[in-house]
């Protein structure tokens, strides 16, 4: 079965980047994927600056949504481009949403592909909470001006739990297609199972992956860039980590590694909660 990638993108309060798009079709055509792009028109912007005229709000209203066309408008083309260019087929599907609604119809939209695929900014940690916890699909999330090749090496941020189990079966897809595989553990940020990190090791060998084991310690700092730095260090392409939300009622109070991964974003990361 071809596998089917999902594209959420924002024409306002502001635009997704062609970078992202660029990075989409990349990974679609290195994983041999469809790309369905999900292009917002916004219906009911928020108008942030209160006015005693009606037609302020009108004006500031229309506006917006011309905003959002034209940004749209750009995207589609520039992703059509860029699918023409690569061969894959590339689809676009219009939506329309208010602006407090756009987070809850992305993540709806989301749960129809097998990952989608965004890129990380503090203007867009609402809408990537909101896919990453509510669509029950994976995520990648790629830094700014990350450019996307072929996903070679693949880096385990390992730590045995039930949610990294899940992240590995959504990127099973890329663990097919790798070459190599960096189990990266953290040995002070909580207990570690080297029995149970080793036997998922001695599986991947039995699949026919090249496997290797780090550990590194992340010495009173956040263990998320712990594992980018021995990511890096690995020249991974891609890293595989679980993400924990605990309280929805408290806004997403994100595990440390998830919360600084969305924050401080510095390679492409498969995410699934």
């Amino acid at each position: 079965m071809k596998p089917q990638f999902h594209l959420p993108l924002i024409t306002y309060p502001s635009a997704s980047s062609f970078s992202l798009v660029q990075n989409a079709v990349d990974l679609a055509r290195h994983n041999k994927a469809d790309l369905t792009a999900s292009i917002l028109q916004i219906k009911m912007p928020l108008i942030r600056h209160s006015s005693p005229w009606i037609a302020d709000a009108e004006k500031l209203s229309s506006e917006a949504k011309r905003f959002s066309r034209d940004n749209g408008m750009a995207l589609n083309q520039t992703l059509h481009d860029y699918a023409r260019k690569t061969e894959i087929k590339a689809v676009v599907q219009s939506f329309e949403a208010s602006e407090s609604f756009v987070a809850g119809t992305l993540a709806e939209l989301s749960r129809a592909y097998d990952l989608s695929i965004m890129e990380a900014s503090e203007t867009m940690r609402p809408l990537i909470e909101s896919v990453l916890f509510e669509s029950g699909r994976p995520l990648i999330l790629f830094p700014a001006d990350n450019f996307c090749g072929r996903i070679d090496t693949v880096a385990v941020a390992w730590d045995g739990s039930a949610t990294l189990s899940r992240a590995l079966t959504g990127a099973r897809l890329f663990l097919e297609f790798a070459s190599k595989v960096i189990l990266i553990s953290i040995t002070d940020d909580k207990p570690i199972s080297e029995k149970a990190r080793d036997q998922f090791a001695d599986v991947l060998r039995n699949a026919g992956l090249e496997v290797e084991v780090a550990t590194a310690q992340a010495h009173g700092a956040q263990a998320a860039g712990a594992i980018q730095s021995v990511a890096a260090a690995n020249r991974a392409d891609l890293l595989v980590a679980g993400a924990y939300g605990h309280s929805k009622l408290r806004e997403f109070i994100l595990g440390g590694v998830t919360r600084s991964l969305l924050v401080d974003l510095e390679m492409p990361v498969l995410l699934v909660h």
